[in-house]
């Protein structure tokens, strides 16, 4: 995540009035074709990392997409400005942002291991033995999950395949949430807090709260922490195959070096 555009405090103010999407890249072959449409550099492929403000349809660009961004703003300022501009010229859709509430989710809980990782966030992970339940628990959450204190504060999986909680040890419950710290290069786990699946949204919310002070967030410093990685022979398959030539090329100068 870009910190000096993203982690702004005015420019998460101003981001309140817009519905922000995380979207994993080469995670899914839909949302690859959605970022491709969003933006597509010089190269012709989609590249890693993808950044655009749209309309409230989805189907216009309302300034510069690229890689990040730094594309389409001089700083963070300038973002916080702009956006608040944009929500002004879209009052009926900012009017109506809370219309289709659902939890963030990611893809499975992997994924959000992996997501979180790189963002620096805890997980928040739901789970039940059978989708009904598992609605039932997402549905209760949502009051807490949106509040102006805790939106934003953590990536989301939700399963109803308790086999998807392997990576997080020592789940004994068949339901309930989950607060998980990632381990440093997303392929792991360790639980922060346990709730049980019958949410009383204030407690709840409490809780929540109080994991998120306790979780300390420490950005490693970006190259070691690859290569690192690399030698350890720690290694991510995505979903669909990456076509980032920049990235590629990168992670195969680590790997000669390793």
């Amino acid at each position: 995540m870009d910190g000096s555009f993203l982690s702004n405090e005015g420019v998460v103010a101003a981001s309140r009035n817009f519905v922000c999407i995380r979207l994993a890249t080469y995670e899914d072959q839909q949302e690859a074709e959605f970022m491709s449409g969003v933006f597509t550099s010089r190269s012709g492929v989609l590249e890693n990392t993808t950044f655009g403000i749209l309309s409230p349809d989805g189907k216009r660009n309302l300034v510069a997409a690229g890689r990040g961004p730094m594309h389409a703003f001089r700083d963070a300022s300038d973002m916080a400005r702009r956006m608040d501009v944009i929500s002004l010229q879209h009052a009926g859709a900012r009017d109506s942002r809370w219309s289709d509430q659902r939890l963030p989710v990611m893809k499975s809980v992997d994924v959000a291991l992996n997501v979180a990782a790189c963002d620096n966030l805890p997980v928040l992970v739901t789970f039940a033995s059978n989708e009904h339940r598992l609605a039932e628990i997402n549905n209760q959450l949502l009051k807490a999950a949106w509040s102006e204190e805790l939106a934003g504060q953590f990536v989301y999986a939700t399963t109803a395949n308790l086999a998807e909680l392997k990576p997080i040890p020592g789940v004994k419950a068949t339901e309930g949430i989950l607060v998980v710290e990632p381990g440093a290069y997303g392929l792991s786990g360790e639980i922060l807090r346990e709730l049980t699946g019958n949410i009383e949204s204030d407690q709840t919310a409490t809780e929540l709260a109080q994991a998120v002070k306790t979780f300390t967030r420490v950005a490693p410093e970006y190259t070691s922490h690859i290569q690192l990685g690399i030698q350890l022979g720690f290694d991510w398959e995505s979903a669909i195959p990456e076509t980032d030539e920049q990235s590629i090329r990168a992670k195969e100068r680590a790997r000669a070096g390793r």
